[in-house]
């Protein structure tokens, strides 16, 4: 039976990296060994236990009821061993502090927020990483995470920071006429720009509108370059106050009708349980909660 002081860690590194890939080949590469001492590993740790952990059907790796039970906790494990060296100086301002948040927030109205604070508290070194909106596993190694779509916990603490509406905007430069769009009928007078989150159709069918077949549709793969496209003239999005506080103040877009919709999802902030969370996390924590309350 393994105990503490003869507990094989580099087959249990080989093993959870196999139990993740299902892929010997794979699991060496992200170890850096050959796949034969992969396979060495994993016929070790079988024997030291007693059971078999791997399968092979229609030559494809597939888990045992034994391995399964293995590999949740061998990854429990590495986690809580990778969030305490993380977090050993946790009362220290001097330190990484890593945020992960999308390009839309990002660049719209997070990167504001980030700066402010770093201006507060110079003294931790700030690293912002990319999630894509609705992620649903955020990487350990993010210390806090600004989440479009609420995430898996993973062991972590998970809060709704904000739900918004979304209502149409465009470039003053678009519509020329003062009483062009009176109407919800009228937008589709325009192009409308489209961000992959399906919210004109959402939006007409609130209206009880059905888009005429000739209205003229612009398709982007996120919101950042709906909002681009809108700014420059080419059309009507739909976004929420958020994403354009400064262009309405600026007077780069303008609202179109006070007509809105929910967004698909809400913001949420994931960051560590109390106990684990460094000092640097819960400042930066604390700062966007005021924001947001």
């Amino acid at each position: 039976m393994l105990d503490k002081r003869t507990m094989p860690l580099s087959a249990l590194r080989a093993f959870e990296s196999t139990g993740h890939r299902l892929h010997m080949g794979q699991a060496g590469e992200d170890l850096g060994v050959t796949q034969g001492a992969i396979s060495h590993h994993i016929r070790a740790l079988e024997k030291e236990l007693g059971v078999k952990l791997f399968t092979r059907s229609n030559n494809r790796l597939q888990l045992t009821d034994s391995g399964e039970r293995l590999l949740k906790a061998v990854t429990e494990g590495f986690d809580r061993i990778l969030d305490g060296a993380q977090h050993l100086d946790s009362d220290s301002l001097s330190g990484r502090l890593i945020i992960g948040c999308t390009q839309t927030a990002g660049a719209n109205w997070a990167a504001p927020i980030i700066g402010e604070f770093h201006q507060s508290y110079p003294l931790i070194d700030i690293h912002t990483v990319e999630i894509k909106p609705q992620q649903k596993e955020i990487p350990r190694e993010i210390d806090v995470a600004i989440c479009y779509g609420k995430p898996i916990e993973n062991n972590r603490l998970v809060e709704e920071l904000t739900s918004l509406h979304v209502f149409p905007v465009c470039s003053p430069r678009l519509v020329h006429k003062k009483n062009a769009i009176s109407k919800p009928k009228h937008l589709t007078n325009f192009p409308l720009l489209h961000e992959g989150l399906q919210n004109w159709s959402r939006w007409f069918s609130s209206m009880n509108i059905t888009p005429p077949e000739n209205t003229k549709n612009i398709h982007f793969f996120n919101t950042n370059l709906t909002l681009s496209a809108a700014r420059d003239g080419y059309g009507i999005a739909l976004c929420n106050r958020l994403e354009v506080q400064q262009d309405l103040l600026e007077g780069r877009l303008i609202k179109l009708l006070d007509k809105t919709i929910p967004e698909l999802d809400s913001y949420y902030l994931l960051s560590d349980k109390p106990e684990k969370r460094s000092l640097r996390a819960r400042l930066f924590e604390e700062w966007i909660k005021n924001i947001f309350n």
